[in-house]
């Protein structure tokens, strides 16, 4: 061979027809197995990095997700608690819930603000919520029939309607975007495995093993985990090694766990959204729409069906006497005491404050619902402790059967209702059952009821005046008085009628404001300076609020304060002692008179006198009228005068309407006379002409 031959010639390739390139020829085989072995692992971190963001951006996702539920169950609660305000006149649990509520509504609110811009831009529309229900807390007695409360409330309620919407909203996004960071978490999951899988071939034994103890074996297996976890499958978990805690199966069981929990936020706002929150049992709402499905359903069966509405009786002298929140013991206690003794198919429900409703089905006779009465009210009264007392109620039960002649469920509630005053007017603790002979009565004073509420705004009360004289020189003391009702249709209805009426309605307080006002208005303009007496309800003074109200009265009219004599019935002194000693210290410093209004009336009168401060005793009429008859009640009235006057009272006899009544009450030394006999009721400008014709006399 030649030199020639054997060279190698310039910019040759020794390897040219070996099918290499000289790019290719640097690297060996192991060393492009090794460089794809770490391209390989290099993508499956990347993916698996990629992947853990996912599941970091899930678990955020999933808390905005918790913080938009947590505030829809909130404003949902808030609205609830709002109506527990009226309905039950601003009572401390329901104060205390509201607050609750709101706080917990600002607390999620926040917490969303943060990551959700249109809900921070909505921040101002919540405060503005949060001044309307401070102002409706600050109302002292929050009642439906205030107009400051009603409009407080109604302003309120309107305000957070309008937020609820952008809560939803708020939950809506909040819910799309923990479901798409799932999906994209998984997504990311799956192509972090399936990664993992390739290296594993490329690795060998060794990592297919440490895949199979990550993954149990399967590859596909976190792709039918999230894929039943997205499907809504929570129950079974999720296996996860002990060794890797924070692997990916243990990411996917962390997943079910929240998704265990937002079911759970959504079940409990379903139960809040049908339960009452303090006895457990079923709201008003859920309370109607079961009522018609069970109307519904005995008539198709032609089956029987009951409604039983239970009002508590006494439970108001337990708020006032134990607090409120004994008071709300009692009534979760009462709620648990009924719903043992429900049967198949009966269900409970709590209407609101202190009154229960039972839909009690299955009734085949009259006998099977007495049966289930008297056992409630012999549950109901049986004695409880409360806060370390023994308490006693009662219960007024009012009951319905449904037949051809109920016209639905407004029908039915309706006839409970009923039912159920006519328990209380035949002295409560006991139960009665509709029928048609009472209906009249009963709607009759129902729709009374509904006029006296009319009546104050309407002009339709007044006050008459009946003079009282002096005993002896027969001259003009002072009046009383008397306020009268002429209804439009019914002509003129007697205080006996009307009073009791509205004590249980709530509306006294309200007409004894009026009356003072109106009569102490009308006595400053007399010419003389004779006194105005004036007669107190027991509701009146269970409120504490008279003294003041009484010295607002005094100096807006100018009317002296020992030209004013309230008068107060032994029996209220007997029966609210406590409160009585109160105020009428406070009215006696103010300088106030006060009067024993018909003494005799009741037992063991004598000993109020030492206890309270009087300045008058008013002899009850029932003693005149026996003068002349019964030589005892002669001995009576002359003891009465003399135990008066040795305490310092002067002596008023009531009920004068014969002449011989008068002389033997003259003769007994009483200090002033007032009847029939003497000068009739009358109102304001008939008694000013009375008064001219004495002093022309």
């Amino acid at each position: 061979m030649t030199a020639v031959e054997g060279a190698t010639l310039p910019g040759s390739d020794p390897q040219q027809g070996t099918g290499e390139t000289p790019g290719t020829q640097r690297f060996s085989l192991r060393t492009r197995v090794g460089l794809g072995a770490l391209m390989l692992t290099l993508a499956s971190l990347l993916l698996l990095t990629l992947a853990w963001n996912g599941l970091e951006r899930m678990e955020r996702a999933q808390a905005r997700a918790a913080s938009a539920n947590g505030l829809l169950v909130a404003g949902e609660m808030l609205l609830r608690t709002s109506g527990e305000l009226m309905l039950s006149q601003g009572s401390l649990s329901a104060r205390t819930g509201t607050r609750g509520a709101a706080a917990d509504t600002r607390l999620h609110l926040e917490a969303l603000t943060g990551e959700d811009a249109a809900m921070a831009a909505h921040m101002a529309r919540w405060e503005a919520i949060e001044t309307r229900l401070q102002a409706l807390l600050d109302v002292r007695l929050i009642d439906v029939s205030d107009d400051q409360s009603l409009i407080l409330y109604g302003g309120l309620i309107q305000g957070i309607e309008a937020f609820m919407p952008l809560v939803r909203e708020a939950k809506q996004r909040a819910d799309e975007e923990a479901g798409n960071a799932l999906n994209r978490a998984a997504a990311w999951l799956v192509s972090g495995l399936i990664g993992l899988t390739v290296l594993a071939g490329f690795a060998g034994l060794t990592l297919l093993r440490m895949l199979d103890h990550q993954l149990g074996g399967d590859p596909s297996l976190a792709r039918g985990v999230a894929q039943r976890l997205a499907d809504g499958h929570l129950d079974a978990p999720v296996p996860v090694s002990e060794e890797h805690p924070r692997s990916v199966m243990a990411g996917l069981e962390h997943m079910r766990i929240k998704l265990l929990e937002r079911r759970a936020i959504e079940q409990r706002v379903q139960y809040l959204a049908r339960h009452d929150v303090l006895s457990g049992a079923l709201n008003r709402r859920s309370f109607r729409e079961l009522l018609d499905l069970s109307i519904e359903q005995a008539r198709r069966a032609r089956e029987g069906l009951a409604v039983l509405y239970i009002d508590l009786d006494r439970f108001k002298a337990i708020n006032d006497t134990l607090g409120h929140a004994q008071g709300d013991e009692v009534i979760r206690l009462t709620a648990t005491r009924l719903r043992h003794l429900l049967r198949r198919g009966d269900h409970l429900a709590r209407l609101g404050g202190d009154e229960f409703a039972i839909i009690a089905s299955q009734i085949t006779d009259q006998d099977g619902i007495t049966h289930l009465c008297q056992r409630i009210l012999d549950s109901v009264s049986a004695p409880c402790t409360v806060g370390n007392r023994e308490v006693a109620i009662g219960a007024s039960i009012g009951v319905a059967m449904l037949d051809a002649s109920v016209g639905g469920q407004d029908d039915l509630l309706h006839k409970a209702d009923l039912a159920m005053y006519r328990a209380k007017e035949n002295g409560r603790n006991g139960f009665s059952i509709y029928d048609e002979a009472l209906d009249g009565q009963l709607r009759d004073r129902h729709e009374l009821l509904l006029d006296l509420r009319a009546a104050l705004g309407k002009g339709q009360l007044h006050l008459h005046y009946q003079p009282i004289y002096s005993s002896q020189s027969q001259a003009l003391a002072g009046y009383e008085a008397l306020l009268r009702w002429h209804h439009p249709r019914r002509g003129d209805i007697p205080p006996a009628d009307f009073i009791p009426l509205a004590e249980e309605a709530g509306l006294i307080e309200a007409i004894g404001d009026w009356v003072l006002l109106e009569a102490c208005s009308e006595a400053v303009r007399w010419p003389g300076p004779w006194t105005l007496s004036i007669n107190l309800s027991v509701v009146q003074i269970e409120s504490g609020r008279l003294p003041r109200r009484v010295a607002e009265v005094l100096a807006r009219t100018g009317l002296p304060a020992n030209r004013l004599e309230l008068e107060i019935t032994e029996t209220l002194l007997m029966t609210h002692r406590e409160p009585v000693d109160s105020v009428l210290s406070a009215l006696s410093d103010l300088g106030v008179r006060l009067s024993m209004d018909d003494f005799g009336s009741g037992y063991s009168s004598l000993a109020y006198l030492w206890q309270f401060r009087f300045d008058r005793l008013k002899i009850d009429r029932q003693f005149i009228e026996g003068l002349g008859h019964d030589p005892r009640v002669d001995q009576v009235i002359g003891a009465i005068v003399s135990l008066a006057h040795g305490m310092g009272m002067r002596v008023t006899a009531e009920g004068i309407e014969r002449d011989d009544q008068l002389a033997y009450v003259q003769a007994s030394c009483c200090d002033e006379v007032q009847g029939f006999l003497l000068g009739r009721p009358a109102p304001p400008g008939q008694a000013a002409s009375d008064r001219n014709d004495q002093e022309t006399e």
